[in-house]
């Protein structure tokens, strides 16, 4: 995929913000400050290869870096960091967020915009255009840098393909005889994360697939993703274990050989890596079936910079660091996780496993932000739960979709973009 032309919508947008408004700090506005040290609350911090990295940052850049972990566990990390932002702590100067969270606090106040001093109209262009506009701005500024990038992938058990005499998935029916094939044997074609604050994921993923539209639910292909996916539970195409598991345990049951496919994002690489598990003939990523429309999630790991930093000069420094094309390059060799530089994942000399399927995707599907909003965890959780009841026959499809419907009304149509 050619990297895309920095869109004419993002200039317009850096022109006319602001008008009318009371003046907010910028990163632009910051003095120089004469100690250089700077804290991060970082999700990577635990991530073999890391320590490498930051070591490297330090030295090219003369900066003292302090790392601090953030929770594991999806709830508790997101508690965290707004409790630290909304507290105005200003302990730690960068943080790392995801898309859940930087939809959320990218509205509050808590954050510095950055594209006059980071993502500059120049280095935004290496990023996808689309995410950008719908995950990292709001009013015209850019509040996040992103560094690792995770694509929507298909991932199969091909072990289990084989047994089924399949060489790969190309469709539903390729499904159904996967399915016929693992039949009482406590294994099944399909795992997913049901739980109701992953289930999202899925939804809008099979949205995407079927031609839908996530905020319309009163379009019927939109309707005809949730009936699918629905049908998969009730025909035993997926375990009922699955609307508790999160992608944690989702992984862990895949790796145990449970299920023959699923979606999950490229980031599992490392983790099936670290199983010993990963390879040609056992899991990998492969082509996704046909679907109505050639269409996959991404997401990313991003920077913020905490207004109340007291280092915030050399926040700037290692944020103009890691956004740039070398430092970029060489956190995905240090740390073997995919970049969020489309430039650095293109280079031929960029190496690193599974980046040909990458390739593939960004050149074969187009990638798409999922819908998210100011209360995105709450948002998510909701629709989350109408799903559980819907596909546990608790409600009707029309209850279904009405109260579907009721969650975007309630939670994307007052929120400001």
């Amino acid at each position: 995929m050619k990297k895309q032309v920095f869109c004419g919508v993002f200039a317009l947008a850096l022109a006319v913000t602001g008008c009318g408004a009371q003046k907010k700090e910028t990163a632009s506005d910051i003095v120089p400050e004469n100690r250089q040290e700077l804290t991060i609350l970082h999700v990577d911090a635990d991530t073999e290869g890391f320590d490498s990295f930051i070591s490297q940052a330090e030295k090219d850049l003369g900066i003292e870096i302090h790392i601090e972990k953030c929770p594991s566990n999806a709830d508790n990390r997101q508690a965290k960091i707004a409790t630290l932002l909304t507290s105005g702590d200003d302990s730690v100067d960068l943080i790392t967020v995801n898309d859940e969270m930087i939809s959320e606090f990218k509205h509050k106040g808590f954050l510095l915009p950055l594209e006059d001093t980071v993502m500059t109209e120049e280095t935004a262009a290496n990023f996808p255009q689309e995410y950008l506009k719908e995950i990292c701005m709001s009013d015209g500024h850019i509040f996040s840098v992103p560094f690792r990038m995770d694509i929507m992938a298909f991932w199969v058990n091909q072990g289990l393909l084989d047994q089924a005499g399949l060489d790969r998935l190309s469709g539903f029916s390729d499904l159904e005889i996967l399915q016929k094939k693992l039949q009482n044997t406590g294994k099944y074609a399909y795992g997913d994360a049901w739980e109701i604050s992953y289930i999202y994921n899925s939804i809008s993923e099979y949205v995407n697939f079927f031609g839908g539209d996530y905020t319309d639910w009163t379009d019927p292909k939109t309707r005809e993703a949730a009936e699918y996916m629905k049908r998969m539970l009730d025909t035993g195409m997926i375990s009922e274990e699955n609307l508790i598991d999160q992608h944690d345990q989702l992984n862990e049951k895949f790796i145990n050989g449970q299920y023959g496919c699923m979606f999950m994002y490229t980031g599992a690489l490392r983790t099936f890596q670290n199983a010993g598990v990963y390879g040609k003939d056992k899991i990998h990523m492969a082509l996704f079936p046909e679907f109505a429309k050639k269409v996959t999630n991404v997401a990313t790991w991003q920077y913020v910079l905490n207004k109340n930093s007291d280092h915030k000069e050399a926040a700037l420094k290692f944020l103009q660091y890691v956004s740039g094309y070398e430092a970029s390059k060489n956190y995905g060799q240090l740390t073997k996780m995919c970049p969020a530089r489309l430039d650095v994942i293109e280079d031929k000399n960029f190496d690193l496993d599974g980046i040909e399927m990458i390739r593939q995707y960004l050149k074969d599907y187009k990638l798409k932000a999922r819908p998210l909003c100011a209360d995105s965890i709450e948002a998510v959780s909701s629709m989350g739960t109408e799903f559980q009841k819907y596909v546990l026959g608790q409600k009707t499809e029309a209850e279904f979709f009405a109260g579907a419907q009721d969650c975007i009304d309630q939670y994307y149509k007052k929120a400001s973009y």
